[in-house]
């Protein structure tokens, strides 16, 4: 841009700033359309709409909020009751929240299913992959900002499965409470936790993970080294990103208003209740938020002891291989890396998708016979109907993948329909039914490797 068309404003800005190649980077700028939908270009941008209401309404409850024994429960009553549209600002950010948690979760599967994180972007997905984690000790870390029953003993069940952790848990559970038990110690640090430390380490990371995108670009579809044509991202894609921010705005107002309590479903639910009491009976029913739920109910799966050590020990390990290779997918798909299609890890995308659905349903205990959830007749009975729902979830999803994508591997995703059929249908325990499912991956992983590797040789022959 020639110093003869700027206006004095811009000149000023760029002589003491050098705004101006800034400036063209965004005006040549342009998001790859290929043969995928844009739409999953936008689930980044309604995340980060979200995380803004979080940090605005979280402002303006911290004006009134006060932590403590005697104050906590009681300036969020008068938040809700006395400040004028406190109740609203509430349900503003507690909707946010798990929409927030929504978009993410779905921008994380569009990033995996369209291989987004092949290189040079390995290091964006691992930004995003520490956002997420970061955000769930978000949920977690308010949970208990309310102090009353629900959030309370919540906290307890919560927290007390560090204590699985081999040789630092009973450790890591006090520096987590405060000591050994849930008091008011716990509500200060999950305080600090929440309106500090996470923060700071968000926009760290939201502006790291920005400044890769912007310095990469959005990926291109596989097998294309550049987007046959793209879209100006401005105006053009900035604009649509606005009008996506602000539908986002109306369905958050619309879903404050009409249930400014929650949908009353289990793990999505904030009405402020009860005052906690540390000596009262436990809190009926208690459930985790949500996107807990799958990792409540596999702790639940587990027995108290297996192969000689302790039930929850072995489902934590399990839970921190498979974070560790969902976080490690970049360098482990060798194929995406030579920018060529990986049906084997989309495939391994829609059975981590089918294996946390099933564990969710089954928390929801949908299915349930009578009262008792626990009772041997309606865990039976809700690992039967939780089946058939996770079966026909599957069963849509595979035939959507091979008559409109033409995608023709299913090995992980049929091992997860054939888990919830063998355990819900036939009635053999979740872990056992796992390991018969696991058989044939295991025999298919290895016939195609070994044909593989026997095509690379005979190509290098």
């Amino acid at each position: 841009m020639s110093n003869d068309t700027k206006s004095p404003l811009l000149s000023w800005l760029d002589e003491r700033y050098q705004v101006s190649p800034l400036i063209e980077f965004l005006r040549h700028k342009e998001v790859p359309i290929g043969a995928h939908s844009m739409a999953w270009y936008f689930l980044g941008g309604a995340t980060l709409f979200f995380f803004m209401v979080q940090i605005v309404t979280g402002v303006l409850l911290l004006m009134y909020y006060q932590p403590g024994e005697a104050t906590s429960w009681e300036s969020l009553r008068y938040i809700m009751t006395k400040v004028p549209f406190g109740w609203l600002v509430r349900s503003f950010h507690c909707w946010s929240a798990h929409l927030m948690i929504i978009c993410l979760v779905a921008h994380m599967f569009s990033t995996m299913l369209l291989k987004a994180y092949r290189p040079p972007r390995e290091l964006t997905w691992v930004t995003g992959y520490v956002l997420f984690a970061v955000a769930l000790g978000f949920g977690f870390s308010g949970y208990l900002l309310p102090w009353n029953e629900l959030s309370y003993f919540a906290t307890v069940v919560g927290t007390d499965s560090v204590k699985s952790v081999p040789v630092v848990g009973n450790w890591l559970l006090e520096v987590m409470r405060g000591g050994p038990d849930v008091t008011i110690n716990t509500l200060y640090r999950f305080f600090a936790l929440h309106v500090i430390i996470l923060p700071l380490a968000c926009f760290a990371l939201v502006g790291i993970h920005l400044l890769f995108i912007q310095r990469q670009g959005m990926a291109a579809p596989v097998g294309e080294c550049h987007a046959p044509r793209g879209m100006k991202f401005f105006p053009s894609f900035a604009v649509r990103d606005l009008l996506l921010w602000l539908a986002c705005l109306f369905l958050l107002v619309a879903l404050s208003t009409v249930a400014p309590y929650g949908p009353n479903i289990p793990g999505m639910e904030w009405e402020l209740g009860s005052k906690a009491n540390p000596l009262a009976p436990a809190y009926p029913g208690i459930k985790p938020e949500w996107y807990f739920l799958w990792i409540y109910q596999l702790l639940k799966e587990f027995p108290p002891h297996l192969l000689g050590l302790e039930g929850p020990q072995l489902c934590l390990l399990l839970v921190s291989v498979l974070m560790g290779a969902w976080a490690a997918v970049p360098w482990m798909d060798r194929q995406a890396r030579r920018n060529q299609p990986s049906p084997g890890f989309s495939d391994f995308g829609f059975a981590a998708i089918l294996f946390i659905s099933y564990l969710t349903l089954k928390a929801w205990d949908i299915g349930a016979v009578g009262n008792d959830v626990d009772a041997p007749a309606s865990v039976a009975s809700v690992a039967r109907t939780c089946a058939w729902w996770e079966l026909g979830l599957g069963g849509a999803i595979i035939a959507i993948r091979y008559t409109v994508y033409e995608h023709r591997w299913f090995l992980f995703s049929g091992a997860a329909l054939l888990h919830a059929g063998l355990h819900g249908l036939a009635g053999i325990g979740y872990l056992a039914a796992g390991l018969v499912a696991m058989l044939p991956v295991v025999a298919g992983v290895v016939m195609i490797y070994r044909a593989q590797s026997r095509g690379e040789e005979t190509a290098g022959a």
